[in-house]
């Protein structure tokens, strides 16, 4: 057996004699493991010990978060993700350099996984600490003696054939605002501690020493307290999503109000040590640490104390302080009783009212038109549905139709839930639209129509009525008139087209002016805003163009037709443009200059004689 074997098989009386308890015990169980360590990569366990004294491997083939703990470790800040395993890891390999804050003093554990080349040794080298409770492993436990561990126990190093693998302890001493480092060598170069770091760096963490002043404790500018999306309040709902935003959404009726609070300190560490409490002004208070069902809510109380837990994140829940009826709550959260964010949650009532918009609702229907954004006049009926304080409500269905008279029998509201067609009303934007379908009949004309939801007290709420024409059939003839017999220099024209059927109704909103022939005298006129063109649509049975006089004094032709009403010629005429009756001509300046010449000839007279005398 050579001289550096012997040394490497040294008993473990003389691993004693470095007096720094270099072996730890691997404890009995194991709740989160590694079964296999990845070559060239450094471990640090990041879970925290419970009793202050981490816990290290002392040379099983597997990592665990019971056998493999840590005290004072912060967070990982590196410019990439986080790199974890098992949760309970952070590590570093394939020459990888990352970083993390740690506290004052921390004792970090770790586990530094060679080379799988046979013959390659491994080393760890540290700054700003030392190294303690190491042990070491190539498959068969490997002894480590006192010439593998430098004196002032910042290298230790191992050659055995196979995939070292080397555990320990790192002991920061590093003051605040310095660094320590940990680095690993692997290499057929790394035989002992002259030449431990003569291999390849295969992976290295630089830690930061921050002030336990400042660790764990709460950050506001680091921490998110968000008001998110409600909730159905319901046994099968629930909200384990982070999301960090604010949002100002009114609750829909019976829905259930979230607060999502994530404390951290300045490192973006998590605060868990301290009580938080919540209260609610109105209405029942629960929270949970990931996600929570409506049966909970509809148990809870007005408010709770405890102390933050796990990764931090707590969800506040609040119900509907009365049922079906607008209100609000807000929520006052504190940490250790002081206050650190209030919430004010808004809720909309039962469904009191139902308005259709005439304004931006539709005149004009036509019949036989399918269930398809192909409809004529899609979106057709604008609504609002409001609750007894006025605030506009989500709703979960269409609006039917509460009667339909007239030409308007048996028409029905839209199912197509395509948003270019209709779309249901949400408190957001405060309306909703749909479209009449109205079946291939033989009526057309006058028709009225009403329409109704249900409220979630089984109410039934209708609208007022609405008086509409509807139509049947394409375009049978049109009228064109000028709002204007003459125009002057720099007027808008308006050129209006009207259209109906066969029947002499109004032609549909939403018709296209199909086989539209327009050409109005460029030399006299421009075309203001969008031109009118076969796909511009009919709204009231009517489409104005818009026209701007040029300053060109003349007579200008115009020729108007839709050639799909094959029962009517095209339209023809002039239109005179001229200056303004308020401008003045060549003329005007001349006889005004005549006048004045005039005037001065008769003063001139006067004065001579005035002098004369």
């Amino acid at each position: 057996m050579s001289i550096k074997t012997l040394r490497k098989r040294i008993a473990l009386v003389a691993v004693s004699a470095l007096g720094v308890g270099l072996l730890s015990v691997t404890p009995a169980s194991a709740s989160i493991a590694i079964t296999a360590l990845v070559p060239d990569t450094l471990y640090v366990a990041v879970t925290k010990d419970a009793d202050g004294t981490p816990a290290v491997n002392s040379g099983s083939t597997a990592l665990s978060s019971s056998s493999s703990t840590s005290v004072g470790f912060v967070n990982d800040t590196s410019a990439t993700a986080q790199t974890t395993d098992s949760a309970a890891f952070i590590y570093a390999n394939s020459g990888s350099i990352r970083s993390a804050n740690v506290y004052e003093g921390a004792k970090l554990s770790f586990a530094a996984s060679g080379s799988s080349t046979s013959g390659d040794g491994l080393s760890v080298v540290v700054t700003g600490g030392t190294l303690t409770n190491l042990a070491a492993t190539a498959g068969t436990t490997v002894t480590l003696a006192a010439a593998n561990v430098s004196a002032d126990y910042k290298t230790v190093v191992t050659d055995e054939a196979g995939t070292d693998v080397i555990y320990g302890l790192l002991n920061v001493n590093a003051a605040v605002g310095s660094t320590a480092t940990i680095s690993v060598y692997t290499g057929t170069n790394v035989a002992g501690l002259t030449t431990a770091t003569s291999g390849t760096l295969v992976a290295k963490y630089v830690f930061t020493v921050v002030s336990t002043s400042s660790v764990g404790y709460y950050s506001a500018a680091d921490s998110t307290i968000t008001q998110q999306a409600c909730l159905a309040n319901s046994s099968s709902s629930g909200n384990a999503a982070s999301n960090a935003y604010d949002t100002t959404t009114r609750c829909r009726n019976g829905y259930v109000g979230v607060v999502y609070v994530d404390l951290e300190d300045v490192y973006g560490s998590e605060v868990t040590a301290y009580t938080l409490t919540a209260s609610a002004s109105a209405g029942n208070l629960t929270y949970n640490a990931s996600a929570t069902t409506g049966d909970k809510i509809n148990a809870a109380t007005s408010g709770f104390s405890g102390a933050i837990t796990g990764d931090g994140e707590v969800w506040i829940y609040v119900g509907q302080p009365t049922a079906n009826t607008a209100g609000s709550s807000t929520v006052t959260i504190a940490l250790n009783g002081q206050t650190i964010a209030t919430k004010t949650i808004t809720w909309e009532g039962d469904i009191a009212k139902l308005t259709i918009d005439t304004a931006n609702s539709s005149a004009n229907f036509s019949t036989n038109q399918a269930d398809t954004t192909a409809n004529i006049g899609a979106a057709g009926v604008v609504y609002v549905a409001t609750d007894a304080a006025g605030n506009a409500v989500t709703l979960s269905s269409q609006p039917s139709v509460a009667s339909a008279t007239g030409a308007l029998i048996g028409s029905t509201t839209s199912t197509t839930t395509d948003a270019n067609y209709a779309a249901l009303q949400t408190s957001s934007v405060g309306y909703g639209y749909t479209m009449l379908v109205i079946p291939a009949n033989a009526l057309s004309g006058k028709g009225a129509y009403q329409l109704q939801v249900t409220n979630a007290a089984g109410a039934t709420i209708k609208s007022q009525v609405v008086d509409v024409t509807v139509s049947r059939g394409s375009t049978d003839s049109f009228a064109i008139s000028w709002d204007k017999a003459s125009y002057n220099f720099g007027d808008i024209a308006t050129l209006t087209i009207t259209a109906k059927d066969a029947y002499g109704n109004p032609i549909a909103d939403g018709t296209t002016l199909a086989g539209l022939d327009l050409t109005v005298s460029t030399a006299g006129f421009t075309a203001v805003g969008a031109a009118c063109t076969s796909s511009s649509v009919f709204v009231g049975g009517k489409k104005t163009c818009k026209y701007a006089a040029l300053n060109t004094e003349g007579t200008y032709s115009y020729s108007i037709d839709l050639t799909t009403a094959t029962a009517q010629s095209a339209s023809v005429g002039t239109l005179p443009v001229k200056p303004s009756t308020s401008a003045v001509s060549n003329a005007e300046v001349l006889a005004a200059i005549v006048k004045l010449i005039a005037s001065i000839n008769k003063q001139i007279a006067k004065l001579q004689k005035l002098i004369k005398k």
